[in-house]
């Protein structure tokens, strides 16, 4: 039996959360994309007969603008201690950009080993792979360099296998029937913070954080009921959401209702409400309660 943790790192928008949803097979991170989707790190848990893989999926590195952009690439520095090996996701871009080098330097201190996952092969020619697995390998960091297809699911199986090779011996550190750590609750956040991007995000790119005020399950008719918090920076940013005629909320209600009712086996009734915590993503309480959610 093999079992550990995996820390799963990469700059923004290179397919981290869609390689560890199709490993794991059920939606516990969610995607979009645009960029700095991801605020937490999410135990992703992948069961087998004889290998119990957790999976951390962290925010994308960037560089920090205001206090959500700080929290975000401080989740993604957090857990790296501690965790058994070390996924560094990049694209198929040829060479090593310059703003990639202070966190490579940052893993090449660490003990544990380090594997480079070239995402996104469907699309990219084999020379540019090629030149970019040479640019990476120069870097003499990575014991593994592993193309992949987290779309299509090329190469993720190998990566699989590679990385429960090097996973050491153990029990299940988790229910063999669970695939997160984060509680129902999250998930049905974030679900309809996705969808809220799907629909506003040109206009309010990271304004956006939703929380789960309540819910409740009436057995007797097969129902979840569902209260969820939709906050944004400013007012003006509210009748967005909203849109006219109520339109827009409707159609992320819908949207995320659908989803909602796949991942609890239910009808769901969902309730959102719009509301303004004034300028949260610049305030670091704000941010740790909101985007957080469930912060440490």
């Amino acid at each position: 039996m093999k079992s550990g943790f995996v820390h799963l790192l990469g700059k923004s928008n290179v397919g981290k959360s869609t390689f560890v949803n199709s490993i794991v097979g059920d939606k516990v991170s969610i995607t979009s994309d645009k960029p700095q989707t991801t605020r937490n790190r999410i135990n992703c848990i992948y069961n087998r007969e004889d290998a119990q893989v957790i999976f951390l999926d962290t925010p994308g590195i960037h560089k920090p603008d205001n206090s959500l952009g700080s929290y975000l690439v401080e989740e993604a520095r957090k857990g790296i201690k501690g965790s058994d090996l070390i996924l560094y996701m990049v694209e198929p871009w040829e060479d090593v950009p310059d703003d990639e080098r202070p966190f490579l330097r940052k893993i090449s201190s660490q003990d544990e080993d380090v594997f480079l996952l070239v995402n996104k092969v469907d699309i990219y020619s084999p020379a540019q792979i090629a030149r970019t697995l040479e640019a990476y390998e120069e870097e003499e960091i990575f014991k593994e360099y592993i193309p992949i297809s987290a779309l299509t699911g090329d190469g993720v199986d190998i990566a699989l296998d590679k990385v429960i090779d090097y996973l050491p011996e153990g029990k299940r550190l988790f229910p063999e029937d669970v695939s997160t750590d984060k509680p129902l609750e999250f998930l049905m956040a974030e679900l309809v913070r996705e969808k809220v991007y799907e629909l506003t995000y040109e206009e309010l790119p990271y304004s956006v954080a939703t929380r789960t005020k309540s819910y409740e399950r009436r057995d007797e008719e097969d129902l979840l009921e569902v209260y969820i918090d939709v906050f944004v920076v400013r007012r003006s940013q509210k009748g967005i959401i909203i849109g006219k005629n109520g339109k827009k909320i409707k159609e992320i209600g819908k949207r995320a209702r659908k989803d909602l009712e796949k991942m609890v086996g239910s009808k769901v009734y969902l309730d959102l409400k719009v509301k303004v915590a004034k300028n949260w993503n610049r305030k670091t309480d704000s941010v740790e309660s909101l985007a957080g959610f469930d912060s440490e």
